[in-house]
């Protein structure tokens, strides 16, 4: 007997086919579910089978399709998957949805809709397409009648974007391009026909053909884990049934070991100040795991990467013409520990802040479900401001937030990792205890580059020689002090032959130390070589990212295959479709791994002499290296053997702890970015007389010297990008607008190298430039001006984290000045000082002076000058929580004129009060 299968709620039911004439059948399914088949699809018994076998296999409640009788319409035409396409040849719809039409099945060349249905025979393939069909025509009825394709549920899966609700999105789109992570091509049009096709999928999967056509880890169930939980939780909460538990997935299962899952944090890598795409920092995830009976070593804990998907292009300007204009695709890359210290920590030498996500253990499983589907189908384009790792973060953390919780981009034409910060600190969340807390708390516990932790032992020993120095003779204390110097010369040979006599200097240094002090003075010459060591590391660091960068320089001709990214992503998209593969290779998009993999077999040029001396000094470092390390091991197993080497890391480990913990207590929690402050004060003309002045101040992102931010960047760097500020003076009617700026981007840091590198005067230099527009009051001669300037600055003074300095700066100006029809360049030198005064408490608090004089020559009107200070307080108070007002009284002056004997011009007096939310 001919018999039809139905899965019904996860049940198999078997009904006799031969019970009903083919018409009653037919009539069967126009009364009891209001589906219509008229000649010729009524007199096809095949086709009215599997139209049964679809229906049956939806939940019993949604079988019935809303909106009134629908008539399947066959047609004798062929059409890829006997399915319309929306043109005028092939419609799938008409008379508003009241016909569904079929075509004579022929197989799709579409590689998604394909993927999975290889093990299928012909007449299976008919019959899984068939039911789909059915499928795709109801429950695109109950979406047009529910909406469900609208709710924020289902469409932050996809990212699905309304019209204008980003600039430049004049229609329905997906953030995702990629057409691997939708069922089938037609699931990419709309967020509807997204989740129309995903149920022709999940209610008639493969497998429900014939048992063994796909193996259990590539079925849609062990795929696509968010949008079968929010298609089951739509249906459950609109009381149309509910979908069966999830099966075992063991390659899912097995990564994601939930019952040890721990929780999850949000990195930052802060920017190096070194590479323009490294300015604004990186944003990566890394899942936690308690520790279970194998243990899981460092290096190979995972870490999730947002990624640029450039291949071998690592740098320069086509590579960031390309980032800026989406020249690359996006993609999530599961990588390790050990592969980001390797390339973040040691090559790029970038320190990585960490905080903590409060997320429920239901909303951390399903993070880890977004994650094992993002590596595999989600890819966007990439725009360095727009659609970068931040962006990409809060897309895939959205997609696991429950109880309608959503953290907010915090832009729409940039987007910033610090900002996303901000808007996860925004957001808060219930703790177990009731409590409110945010959602993302910081961490006070970095992976330090290996740069800072060379500068944190640079520290650690001049203190550690300073207390040996008390505990010695006087000789053998000249013999340190020397050492000392030499270890930290900027030649390595002269760093190689210190290390070779530092054995005899600890005998001597041991000898002559009172025999009470001992101990102590040989646990302090632990500690100074044990950071010594520390320094040399970053140094093999440094030099292996230097000759990484001659080597490329020097290839001629690659022998092996060196793919584009456009094919890198292909490869990467073709390997992650087939789990059982994919299970059986390492999938990696390391950058420095290629790059060392091409290097192995390409053709080289000879060095210039520039890249001989870095080669050659890049090899006397590594030198150096091990002979440090030797001295050091040789010592700890003689001399210094009764030191115990991990009470030694421990301390080390909670003085770091410490101090991070002392500095976040310390720092603001913002970014710098989205700030706002309203001015009020008063201008003093050359008569003495007083105006009333209240101005605006706004910036995309401002972050001056000194101050520390959580989220933000390194306190010996100032960035500021499209901060303006705009003065009015108050009167009856309109207000009349005094003068404007607005600075286009402006950097200045005092970041140089570490002490022991410092050997010249442009060692002790830092740098700045800026860009600007201004406006002027009415009245005055060229008041509109456009400005670039440029400057070296020298730091004469500096405190831990910045937290005051002193700098002179000598850079060169030129400017742009117009006014009514004349038009005149303008060009000089400027010299300027600046210098910063740490208040107590928060390390917003302080005081600042900022002087520059501007000689400049202008075209038609010769020689003038320009003078300006500003001496300025900042002190935040009424702090609560996460915020506080930052009050920020400020004293000007500007003068603009000539020397003609004696000076000459107009002086201009500013006094305001400046009112900020922090």
């Amino acid at each position: 007997m001919r018999t039809l299968v139905a899965l019904v709620t996860g049940l198999v039911v078997v009904q006799p086919a031969a019970a009903q004439t083919l018409a009653e059948r037919v009539r069967t399914l126009e009364t009891e579910h209001g589906l219509v088949l008229r000649a010729p699809a009524s007199e096809d018994a095949a086709l009215v089978s599997e139209v049964e076998a679809g229906l049956a296999a939806l939940p019993p409640a949604l079988r019935r399709a809303p909106g009134g009788p629908l008539e399947l319409v066959l047609h004798p035409e062929p059409a890829p998957l006997g399915m319309g396409n929306d043109s005028e040849r092939r419609p799938d719809w008409s008379e508003d949805r009241r016909s569904f039409h079929l075509y004579d099945f022929v197989p799709s060349q579409e590689r998604r809709a394909t993927l999975r249905t290889a093990r299928l025979t012909d007449e299976e393939l008919e019959q899984l397409w068939r039911r789909r069909a059915v499928v795709h025509a109801v429950m695109q009825r109950w979406d047009d009648a529910r909406r469900w394709s609208r709710n924020p549920l289902w469409r932050r899966l996809s990212g699905w974007l309304v019209p204008f609700e980003r600039p430049l999105t004049l229609r329905e789109e997906s953030l995702l391009s990629y057409e691997g992570a939708f069922s089938r091509a037609r699931g990419q049009k709309s967020a509807s026909l997204d989740l129309v096709t995903f149920a022709e999928e999940l209610f008639v999967p493969v497998e429900s053909l014939r048992e063994g056509a796909l193996p259990v880890n590539e079925r849609v169930r062990c795929q696509e884990f968010s949008k079968t939980r929010a298609l089951g939780e739509l249906l459950a909460t609109d009381g149309l049934g509910t979908l069966p538990p999830r099966a075992p997935c063991p390659a899912f299962d097995t990564w994601a070991d939930t019952e040890k899952l721990s929780h999850f944090e949000l990195l930052m890598a802060a920017s190096t100040g070194r590479q323009p795409e490294s300015l604004f920092g990186h944003l990566l995830m890394r899942p936690v795991w308690h520790e279970g009976a194998a243990p899981r070593g460092p290096s190979f804990e995972a870490v999730v990467q947002p990624v640029a998907l450039t291949g071998m292009e690592t740098g320069g300007p086509r590579y960031i013409v390309r980032g800026l204009s989406g020249g690359f695709s996006l993609g999530f890359l599961t990588s390790t520990l050990g592969d980001l210290t390797h390339e973040t920590l040691e090559l790029e030498q970038r320190t990585v802040r960490r905080f903590r996500l409060h997320l429920t253990p239901s909303e951390q499983v399903r993070l880890l479900e977004r994650v094992w589907e993002m590596e595999r189908r989600g890819y966007m384009p990439y725009y360095f401001l727009t659609d970068n790792c931040a962006n990409a973060l809060l897309f895939l953390i959205n997609g696991a937030l429950e109880e309608g919780r959503k953290v907010r981009s915090p832009g729409s034409l940039w987007v910033m990792p610090g900002a996303v910060l901000d808007a996860f600190t925004r957001v808060e969340v219930t703790r177990p205890d009731g409590a409110r807390q945010p959602l993302l708390e910081h961490i006070p516990d970095n992976f330090e580059s290996t740069g800072e932790r060379a500068l944190r032992a640079h520290e650690s020993r001049e203190e550690a020689l300073e207390a040996l120095s008390t505990r010695v003779e006087s000789e053998v204390r000249r013999k340190l002090r020397l050492l000392h110097r030499r270890l930290q010369s900027p030649e390595p040979e002269k760093r190689r032959e210190a290390w070779s006599r530092v054995p005899a200097l600890v005998e001597a240094v041991l000898a002559s130390a009172p025999e009470p002090e001992r101990e102590s003075v040989r646990t302090l010459l632990h500690a100074y070589l044990a950071w010594s060591v520390r320094v040399e590391r970053s140094e093999v660091d440094r030099a292996e990212d230097e000759q990484l960068k001659v080597e490329r320089a020097r290839l001629v001709k690659i022998h092996t295959t060196v793919a584009t990214p456009q094919e890198d992503v292909k490869e990467r998209q073709l390997l992650f479709e087939r789990e059982d593969v994919l299970q059986r290779k390492l999938a990696t998009l390391d950058r420095i791994a290629l790059l060392k993999e091409a290097l192995a077999t390409a053709e080289r040029r000879e060095p210039t002499e520039e890249e001989a001396r870095i080669l050659a000094r890049a090899q006397a470092i590594e030198t150096t290296f091990i002979t440090a390390t030797e001295v050091q091991g040789e010592l700890h197993s003689g001399l210094l053997s009764e030191v115990d080497p991990l009470a030694f890391l421990e301390k080390d480990r909670r003085r770091k702890l410490q101090a991070e913990q002392a500095l976040a207590s310390r720092s603001l929690w913002t970014s710098g970015a989205a700030r706002t402050a309203v001015t009020v004060g008063m201008d003093l003309g050359p008569s003495g007389q007083v105006r009333p002045v209240v101005g605006l101040r706004t910036a995309g992102l401002s972050q001056a010297l000194g101050e520390s931010y959580l989220h933000g960047y390194r306190p010996s760097s100032e960035l500021r990008a499209l901060d303006g500020e705009i003065r009015v003076e108050p009167r009856r009617g309109m207000p009349r607008i005094l003068d404007s700026r607005l600075t286009l981007l402006g950097y200045r840091t005092l970041l140089r190298e570490p002490p022991w590198h410092r050997s010249t005067l442009f060692d002790e230099l830092g740098w700045g430039m800026e860009t600007w527009l201004e406006s002027r009051e009415a009245g005055r001669s060229l008041p509109h001006r456009a400005t670039a300037q440029a400057e070296a600055l020298l730091v004469v003074d500096e405190g831990p984290h910045f937290e005051h300095y002193a700098a002179l700066g000598l850079g060169a100006r030129a400017a742009l000045r117009w006014g009514g029809a004349e038009v005149a360049p303008a060009v000089g030198p400027r010299l300027s000082f600046s210098q910063r005064v740490g208040l107590p408490g928060s390390l917003a608090n302080a005081v600042r002076l900022e002087a520059a004089w501007a000689p400049t020559y202008t075209l038609h009107r010769g020689l003038q000058h320009e003078a300006e200070a500003s001496l300025r307080m900042d002190l935040l108070v009424g702090q609560w929580g996460h915020r506080g007002v930052r009050l920020s009284p400020r004293a000007q002056v500007r003068w603009e004129g000539r020397f003609d004997g004696m000076p000459s011009g107009q002086l201009e007096p500013r006094l305001d009060l400046a009112v900020e939310v922090m």
